[in-house]
């Protein structure tokens, strides 16, 4: 009878959370492709594979640190509700299962909605601003909470924290673009106006290439990289990332896209 193989431990995980970088009490911003990770040791299903890498990214973080995942829902852009409490991720199952933990705090972005655990959850993600990646939005709020931008199976431009820096660098491949909807919080419902950084559609040279940003990045040390089982974490100072990327795309605005 064969058994099934595994490609990392849930130590190996923790051991390389801490070689990325990441410490007690630190605000964690995380992407997440587990299939190119491989199977973890004792998991077999989707839902334990998840929720073994959040439960060691919270035991890394301790209960003084914020894990802070990406649920987007594209809800205003589809025309459609945007309901706080009950709207799935439309970027996959693991932000749902990190969502359903009881003491998960959502934000109300009817774009690109975030979940959070931990003490910093509220002030990141609760009162920000109706821009989606502007002044006062959830990744302008990652920068000023000093968190760091991880992705786990994928490579850090998958990270849309780059759509915030190009905001912030006005690149010229991109424009503000309002939307307006209604969210649902509480049973309450509300008309809101919110605006999107947008890519042109049907521009290709305008489409998203955020490589030669991370290539940088690596050559300047600016990412910390850590593997695990098939693929790897990687890990990035917000703070740094920003003002790397500023000064980049000040030197090529064109540097991000096709």
């Amino acid at each position: 009878m064969s058994t099934i193989r595994h490609h990392y431990t849930q130590d190996d995980l923790s051991d390389a959370i801490r070689q990325s970088g990441i410490e007690i009490g630190d605000v964690v911003s995380l992407q997440v492709s587990l299939g190119l990770l491989g199977l973890p040791e004792g998991a077999t299903t989707y839902d334990q594979v998840a929720n073994l890498v959040i439960d060691s990214f919270l035991d890394a973080l301790s209960p003084t640190g914020t894990l802070i995942v990406p649920a987007y829902t594209y809800s205003i852009g589809k025309g459609e509700p945007f309901e706080v409490e009950t709207t799935s991720s439309g970027i996959g199952p693991f932000p749902d299962i990190f969502r359903r933990r009881p003491e998960s705090v959502r934000s109300r972005d009817p774009m690109l909605s975030s979940v959070g655990i931990g003490p910093h959850s509220n002030a990141i993600l609760r009162n920000i601003s109706n821009s989606c990646y502007g002044e006062g939005s959830t990744y302008h709020r990652l920068r000023e909470h000093g968190a760091k931008i991880c992705t786990l199976g994928i490579s850090i431009y998958w990270a849309t924290y780059r759509h915030y820096i190009e905001e912030m660098a006005e690149v010229p491949f991109r424009f503000r673009k309002e939307f307006s909807g209604t969210i649902i919080e509480n049973g309450e419902a509300s008309q809101e106006t919110w605006t999107y950084f947008a890519a042109p559609l049907g521009v290709d040279n305008c489409s998203p290439n955020g490589l030669p940003l991370e290539k940088l990045m690596r050559e300047s040390g600016l990412v910390r990289v850590a593997k695990v089982g098939r693929g790897e974490l990687n890990c990035s100072d917000a703070g740094h990332f920003h003002d790397f990327g500023v000064e980049q795309l000040r030197l090529n605005p064109w540097l991000t896209a096709k």
